[in-house]
Order: C-alpha cells, then sequence, then structure tokens
C-alpha cells in the first residue's frame, strides 16, 4: 500500500479523491449534471431527469427530517435536543436555496463548472510536457482533511442512537444524512472553488516565474522579430489567463456569496451552541460532541485556507515577473496588467460585512476559546460556591 501511494503523485491522487468528490455529491443530490469525456475534453452537461429527481428526494427526505427533529424536541428540552432544534431550524433556509439554485439557476452553475474546467485545460496546456493532475501536496493535504469531513456527515448518527439495526433508524439515518450532507455541500463547493482558483494562479505563477521571465530578460534590441513575438504571444496569453481566471472568481463569488453567507451562519451557530453545551458540562460532555465541534470548526478552517490560499496567489502575480528585458513595448504590457491588478482586488467579501481571512478566523477561534473558558470556570465556581 504505502509503495502504491509513493508511485502516484500528489497530483494525481487529488483528482482521483475529487472525482469521488464528484460522484458523492451526485449521490447526495447537490450535483444535478453528469461529467462527459470526449477526446480527452472534459465538460458538464444538464440532466433534466437526475435534477428533478433529486428535487422530489430532497423535499421528500426534508419532510421526514423535519418531523422527526420536531417531534424529538417536542419530547424534551435538555441541551442536546436545543441542538436539534437549532440544526432544524437553520437548515431550512439552506434547502431552500438549494432547491432554488437547481431549479433556477442551474445552467449558470452548468456553465461556470465548464469555464473551471476551460481554464485547467488551458493552463495544462502551458507546459510541455503536460502535466496531468491537480496543485501538489498542500492541495492534498486539504482534500484529505475535507474528506474526513465527508466520513463524518456518513457516519456520526452511527454512534448517537442506540438501536442502530432497526428499519425505522435507516430511513431516518438516510433522511438526516441526505439533508444535513447537501446543507453543508455549500461550504464544500466554496472550499473546493477557490482551492481551484489558488491552483490556477499557481500553475500560471509557476509558468511564468520557470519560463517567461527567463525569456523576457534573454530578449533585447539584437533579438530576432520572431523571437521576440513568440514571447509576446506567450506573455499575452498568460495575461488573457490572469484575466480570466479572476473573471471565473468574480462569477463564482456573485454565484455562491449567499449561500456562504448562509452557511457560515449555520456553522457559527452551531459552533457556540456545541461549545456551550462543552463548557458548561466539561466532564461529563460526550465524545460525541467534541468530535462534532472540531469537524464543524475544520468545514470554516479548510473554507478560509483555500480562500487564503487563492488571495496569496493573485497577490504574487506582479513579483514573478521580475526584470522584463530592454524592450520598452514588453514593459508598456506589463503596466497595463499591473493598472488592472491596482484596480481589480481578489477578495472574498461576505455581502460587504466582513472578508474570509485567516486572520478572521484566528479571531473567531480566540474568542471562541475565550468565552467557553470563561463558561466552563464560571461553572466550575458555582458548584465549589
Amino acid at each position: 500500500m504505502f509503495e502504491f501511494l509513493h508511485l502516484m503523485s500528489a497530483p494525481k491522487l487529488s483528482t482521483g479523491i475529487l472525482r469521488y468528490n464528484f460522484r458523492y455529491a451526485q449521490f447526495i443530490g447537490a450535483i444535478f449534471f453528469c461529467l462527459h469525456n470526449k477526446k480527452d475534453v472534459e465538460t458538464v452537461f444538464n440532466h433534466n431527469w437526475l435534477k428533478w429527481l433529486n428535487v422530489t428526494h430532497r423535499i421528500f427526505t426534508f419532510c421526514r427530517f423535519f418531523w422527526l427533529y420536531l417531534a424529538t424536541i417536542s419530547m424534551d428540552t435538555n441541551v442536546q435536543h436545543i441542538l436539534y432544534g437549532m440544526r432544524l431550524l437553520l437548515s431550512i433556509p439552506n434547502v431552500v436555496i438549494i432547491l432554488v439554485y437547481q431549479i433556477v439557476r442551474g445552467q449558470e452553475i452548468i456553465d461556470l463548472v465548464n469555464q473551471f474546467l476551460h481554464l485547467f485545460r488551458k493552463v495544462n496546456d502551458l507546459f510541455q510536457p503536460k502535466t496531468p493532475g491537480f496543485g501538489g501536496r498542500r492541495e492534498l493535504i486539504l482534500i484529505l482533511l475535507n474528506l474526513i469531513s465527508f466520513a463524518h456527515e456518513q457516519t456520526y448518527l452511527w454512534f448517537t442512537v442506540r438501536k442502530v439495526y432497526s428499519w425505522r433508524f435507516f430511513i431516518n439515518w438516510w433522511c438526516d444524512f441526505y439533508v444535513v450532507s447537501a446543507t453543508n455541500m455549500f461550504i464544500h463547493i466554496n472550499f473546493i472553488g477557490y482551492l481551484s482558483l489558488g491552483v490556477l494562479y499557481s500553475e500560471v505563477n509557476k509558468y511564468v516565474y520557470t519560463n517567461l521571465q527567463i525569456q523576457l530578460q534573454k530578449l533585447n534590441t539584437s533579438s530576432s522579430q520572431k523571437k521576440i513575438r513568440r514571447v509576446q504571444n506567450r506573455l499575452e496569453k498568460c495575461i488573457s489567463l490572469y484575466r480570466e481566471i479572476y473573471n471565473t472568481s468574480v462569477s463564482f463569488h456573485k454565484l455562491f456569496v449567499l449561500p456562504l453567507f448562509l452557511a457560515l451562519i449555520y456553522k457559527f451557530a452551531l459552533i457556540a451552541l456545541i461549545g456551550r453545551n462543552v463548557a458548561v458540562e466539561f466532564y461529563s460532555s460526550s465524545f460525541v460532541f467534541w468530535i462534532l465541534l472540531l469537524k464543524h470548526v475544520l468545514d470554516l478552517f479548510l473554507v478560509t485556507v483555500s480562500v487564503q490560499g487563492a488571495v496569496n496567489q493573485y497577490l504574487n502575480i506582479g513579483l514573478e515577473f521580475g526584470n522584463v528585458g530592454e524592450l520598452s513595448k514588453f514593459q508598456t504590457t506589463l503596466d497595463i496588467l499591473f493598472i488592472h491588478l491596482r484596480l481589480c482586488h481578489f477578495r472574498v467579501s461576505i455581502l460587504g460585512l466582513f472578508d474570509v481571512t485567516n486572520k478572521l478566523f484566528l479571531k473567531f477561534i480566540s474568542a471562541l476559546i475565550s468565552l467557553l473558558a470563561f463558561i466552563a470556570q464560571y461553572k466550575m465556581q458555582k458548584k465549589t460556591g
């Protein structure tokens, strides 16, 4: 097994896992389109029957999920059932958004996915020989962490319910799994989307640094016109790719900023409630609650790191060119690119309220730990008093 992992490169392994994630998203009804491969050109296309099957299935499973949790909440009022109530309340807008996006905005999503696939083909064509795969070791580690989140969504209910062999449990588990995993899917979609943008920027930056920059520095007034035109075409191709990636990022952000906002509210509320329960019942709190808390924090971490990685790669664009040689027209072309970079800032702003950054994530974790420590200390002092 270890020999296989050693032979398998990180980009190829990441690609294989992403294909599994795609099938998984189809399985839970979050994706309603299919992947088509023709002459090594991959595109996605709409399947109306799959879309309406997912919509119908989601409505039925959510109705079962709703009545199941509503009945559970009405029976008791302890912290665990308050958590169920919060999940039920917060899942409603997320499920509605999923249905609206599948029915109304399906074609926009398909066009956006095809834009991503087209960009990966164009970026891959820069390198000779081509380097198939997705990203590197950093991306592989993040994707593996995302797999842990997927695994928790599938299995957490098996550790919280005692009677796991009854047919009623399997029906309830399927409805819970189908609704909750799809509700979290917007977090996963934004994670994969911004991770992909970071990989695209990184690959173009690498090409500029390892190939184009050397060619630019060797040019001078005595270079042949054919060589100058060839380098000029490569430079303009890279600048065009930067603009296409930026335009795709803007389209992606506009399309998914509202679902991301709702998903973040969902995560923040659940983390606060679960954390409060863990702090109040520090010694008697179930291990399941600790795992659940870490899972939601992991989801926020993955989204934040993917966004920050894409922003950092965007900020590195101007640094990769360095000295462009003695020809003034190359400097003029780059000046146009630098003006574009100054005017068009790459940032992930959530409805103008805040930007998704590592600094914000650290502030949230610091505030959460401080709050939980305060609650736990107050609880212990109250017991001793």
